[in-house]
């Protein structure tokens, strides 16, 4: 149990954010509130259950919950590990929304079932050795940040005794999950004690790029079962070929990237965790995405275009970044249904989405203005066509963003730092005749505390002792960013 304590941004590390320049103290705070806010939705989850899918809670989700309690003991940066896994975040949001609607304990059923998957991968990383049964739907057995577990047959459980998994066999030490293989097929116990039993191990693709710019590591994540949360259809299993293709395309962007934006290569490491590959459109367009609950994720469909991908990366990081921010502090009234026009899309937004989708279009500006000065002919027009491009749809969105007057004063300031950012970029608008800046020194951006004793309901003793860890933040929304990359529409 500790003292409640409050994350607090400096006004610097805020405009950095905003200018899109995060700074690794700011980076530091979004991944706390990450950390801070799963940790209160696995506590609701846990609450709801209990109340809501009794039967479950009895026979499956006390344990599961007691033996995340003991692994978080045990090992607390074990558990947040897994915490931080992308996809987790988008676990606990459909399992908070099938809880709070009709038929809680059959709509959740399901996701409920893979809390066991999450409790055994936090509880072998932290060292422990549980002994539990594991619900497997669909014949697979999620454990995040370990992998996917698919069982032979119609098989729907499995039984974890210390680290052997039975049907499978003897999982890696707890010094070895972070190791492996960079890619190649899916790893598999022997067949013989196996029983047909595949583990699916996570492939790291990783790239050290030149002296004196950031190492970047990502999983490739291809059968996670919800990485299907970024608005486009997700690809199966990918082959050694495939695997290798997507080194070779990470690593050039990741050259293109750090050449052209050294000072922002290390935000870009620190929130891009892991690589979703998606399946083209028919139309042979490169489609891109991130998810609001997916904190780290970046879908996106292959391409051999090292420039291409670079600015996906730019353009996604700054959404992951824009909605980590956004689950802190009010940027804009969530009970206001204003839908604007912005010029990379054809449909209406609504404010948040307006808001993200001007941020990481701000972004891109940087990227094609040193482009632009890095090539020469042919291609520096084009360089110069896109950032005009871009400019043009930032600005406009700009402009409708300052006069938009229901919007809370966090969010005005953080429109008037992208205002800046853009005329720094050669896009200037006029600010509004009413502007007052921001003055404040620091910003409270969310408040670690204990839940509201309303909304806990019965909590056991161990999920009180959770709870002193807990930051308030937000109420979690149904909706996720659907914003794409430029060019995939």
């Amino acid at each position: 149990m500790t003292a409640p304590a409050t994350l607090r941004m400096t006004a610097e590390d805020f405009a950095g954010l905003a200018g899109c320049r995060p700074s690794p103290t700011a980076l530091r705070v979004l991944r706390d509130g990450q950390i801070s806010r799963r940790l209160l939705m696995l506590m609701d989850v846990a609450a709801a259950a209990r109340s809501r899918a009794p039967e479950f809670w009895e026979s499956r989700g006390a344990a599961a919950w007691e033996l995340c309690s003991r692994a978080r003991r045990a090992d607390v940066r074990a558990f947040e590990a897994v915490l931080l896994h992308p996809h987790v975040g988008v676990w606990l949001g459909r399992c908070m929304r099938a809880l709070d609607g009709p038929r809680p304990a059959a709509r959740a059923g399901t996701h409920l079932a893979r809390l066991g998957g999450l409790a055994a991968a936090a509880a072998l990383r932290a060292g422990l050795r549980p002994q539990l049964a594991l619900p497997a739907p669909d014949s697979l057995l999620w454990l995040p940040t370990l992998g996917v577990v698919r069982l032979p047959g119609d098989a729907v459980e499995a039984r974890l005794r210390g680290d052997v998994l039975e049907p499978g066999g003897r999982l890696p030490a707890p010094g070895q999950w972070d190791g492996s293989p960079r890619w190649g097929e899916s790893q598999q116990w022997d067949e013989s004690a196996a029983h047909g039993t595949a583990w699916c191990a996570p492939r790291r693709l990783v790239v050290h790029g030149p002296q004196g710019t950031p190492p970047l590591s990502v999983v490739l994540e291809d059968f996670d079962p919800y990485r299907d949360a970024h608005g486009h259809r997700v690809l199966p299993g990918r082959t050694a070929g495939d695997l290798r293709a997507w080194q070779a395309s990470v690593a050039s962007a990741w050259d293109v990237l750090t050449r052209l934006l050294p000072d922002r290569a290390e935000a870009c490491a620190s929130l891009w965790s892991s690589l979703v590959p998606l399946r083209p459109p028919e139309t042979g367009e490169g489609v891109s995405s991130s998810a609001r609950e997916a904190y780290g994720a970046i879908a996106a469909s292959f391409t051999s275009d090292p420039v291409q991908l670079a600015e996906t990366v730019v353009h996604e990081s700054a959404h992951i970044a824009f909605g980590a921010l956004a689950d802190l502090t009010d940027l804009w009234d969530p009970e206001d249904a204003t839908l604007l026009p912005v010029g990379w899309r054809e449909d209406l937004r609504p404010i948040g989405s307006a808001l993200t989708g001007t941020h990481a279009h701000l972004a891109l500006l940087e990227f094609w203005r040193r482009r632009g000065q890095e090539v020469s002919g042919g291609q520096a027009c084009a360089a110069r066509d896109r950032l005009r491009h871009y400019g043009v749809q930032v600005v406009k969105a700009l402009r409708l963003l300052q006069a938009h007057r229901p919007l809370p004063p966090m969010g005005r300031h953080f429109v008037s730092i992208m205002v800046a950012e853009a005329a720094r970029c050669g896009f200037s608008l006029p600010p509004p005749p009413s502007a007052r800046p921001l003055r404040a020194s620091h910003h409270r951006v969310a408040l670690r505390e204990t839940l509201d004793l309303g909304r806990r309901r019965a909590a056991s003793t161990s999920a009180q002792e959770v709870a002193a860890f807990a930051v308030r933040s937000p109420g979690c929304r149904a909706t996720t960013v659907d914003e794409t990359t430029p060019g995939a529409g």
